[in-house]
């Protein structure tokens, strides 16, 4: 009986460890207080800031939509602006879930 907990206690951590990142999520704690919980820009640390942060529902973005676009903006940043580089703090698979749940803001997925 214990043999099988703990089988079975190793095969669902082993499960979540290797789960997708929720874009979602991400996006609530790395982004929101500046672009908002819906992407319009308007998140409570956004007054802070000289410049309006941009709108992440909007259709397009002034540098590109595509995922290779948005990803370098996320990891890199935007030098000049408030938008800090994720390079450093999210791994590739975060800031793809990042990307992906962009496409939910715009409209482009459910």
């Amino acid at each position: 009986m214990l043999r099988t907990v703990f089988f079975t206690a190793l095969a669902l951590s082993t499960s979540l460890a290797w789960a997708a990142p929720d874009g979602k999520a991400l996006y609530t704690t790395w982004c929101a207080g500046c672009h908002g919980v819906k992407g319009l820009g308007d998140g409570p640390d956004a007054a802070y800031y000289d410049s309006k942060p941009s709108s992440l529902a909007a259709p397009t973005y002034k540098r590109g939509t595509t995922d290779k676009a948005v990803l370098k903006v996320i990891t890199k940043g935007l030098p000049g602006t408030p938008m800090d580089a994720f390079g450093d703090k999210l791994d590739e698979a975060q800031r793809g879930a990042l990307v992906d749940y962009l496409k939910v803001l715009r409209g482009e997925k459910p």
